[in-house]
């Protein structure tokens, strides 16, 4: 059909032109001529070359259509690159300002906390040298067996009593291996509660409220347990205090049976008398000691012999009952 097509276009364009027999001659010649020529040109590499060259344009032209496909989505990276730095930029300035403010909140509330621990010591300060007054007026007070009556009638008995081992299990974990200063406020402070201690037991209603409340067995217990974890040569008042306290607990025969159930009591005592340096903590755990075993009915096989195995020839007087009762002293 393209064959048919190409035949009318030929038939339509037909023209004749009058030419020349010489010029005719020429034009046979060269058209001969081209003829011969256009084989040895057209030769099958200028065809494969031909062909090749239109792959390459081709290729060319998938190239071009990949490298511009390549360079639209560059510049959407970058374009997405500029916006995301602009996001960080920003979420950077946004960190900025929070650090700096958190710095200043961190400041404010440093100072803060300064200021609370300024005022929480010196509002501890304060507690200490207002309990260590009114706890030594109220040492002072205790010395009278009347006053001591007075004061165990009193609904707030059972809960001074919970104080003090608080405020004495306290001081203890705090100076326990250390002593304070001579005249610190926390030292006279405890002193002062257990001088009152040790004045309430030196008084017969005041061993009655000891060994019959529990909160007054609970701070005999406190009171041996702090002996017993506290090294020697430290708080020598405060321990020497304790140990008359229990002591006077001992006059009681309840008391003396409380004292007597703790299998670590007479270790202690007898441990006291043979490392302790000072004279008075010697003194008073040999007067303890000499209080538990001039009951021996009171006593195990086991504690007497523990008694026995001590060589000790000082600090042990004989004393009758009555005596012992007379050296119950207040303080």
């Amino acid at each position: 059909m393209a064959a048919n097509v190409e035949n009318v276009l030929r038939e339509k364009c037909k023209v004749y032109v009058q030419v020349g027999k010489d010029d005719f001659k020429r034009l046979t010649s060269e058209v001969k001529d081209i003829k011969e020529v256009i084989p040895k040109i057209l030769t099958s590499d200028l065809l494969d070359s031909y062909s090749k060259l239109e792959a390459s344009q081709e290729e060319l032209q998938q190239v071009h259509s990949e490298n511009h496909k390549l360079r639209t989505e560059l510049d959407y990276l970058q374009q997405e690159h500029q916006r995301q730095i602009g996001e960080a930029e920003k979420r950077y300035n946004n960190l900025i300002g929070d650090y700096d403010r958190g710095r200043e909140e961190k400041f404010d509330l440093k100072c803060q906390l300064a200021d609370v621990n300024q005022q929480l010591i010196d509002q501890s300060d304060y507690c200490a040298s207002l309990g260590a007054s009114v706890c030594t007026l109220l040492w002072r007070v205790s010395r009278q067996q009347q006053s001591v009556s007075t004061l165990l009638e009193g609904a707030k008995a059972e809960e001074f009593l919970h104080l003090t081992r608080k405020t004495i299990i306290s001081y203890f974990a705090t100076w326990g291996e250390d002593d304070p200063q001579e005249k610190s406020e926390e030292l006279e402070f405890v002193l002062a509660l257990c001088g009152i201690i040790t004045n309430i037991a030196a008084a017969p209603c005041g061993r009655e409220f000891f060994t019959r409340k529990e909160i007054g067995q609970v701070l005999v217990d406190c009171l041996v347990t702090t002996l017993e974890k506290t090294s020697v040569q430290h708080n020598v008042k405060i321990r020497s205090l304790m140990l008359m306290a229990l002591y006077n607990i001992s006059i009681n025969f309840r008391g003396l049976q409380y004292l007597i159930s703790k299998p670590s009591l007479l270790p202690l005592m007898l441990r006291l008398i043979q490392e302790e340096s000072d004279s008075e903590i010697k003194l008073n755990a040999a007067r303890l000691l000499q209080s538990i075993v001039m009951e021996p009915e009171c006593l195990s096989h086991e504690h007497l012999q523990q008694v026995k195995k001590l060589r000790y020839t000082f600090y042990l007087q004989t004393q009758s009952s009555k005596e012992l009762f007379a050296s119950c002293s207040f303080h």
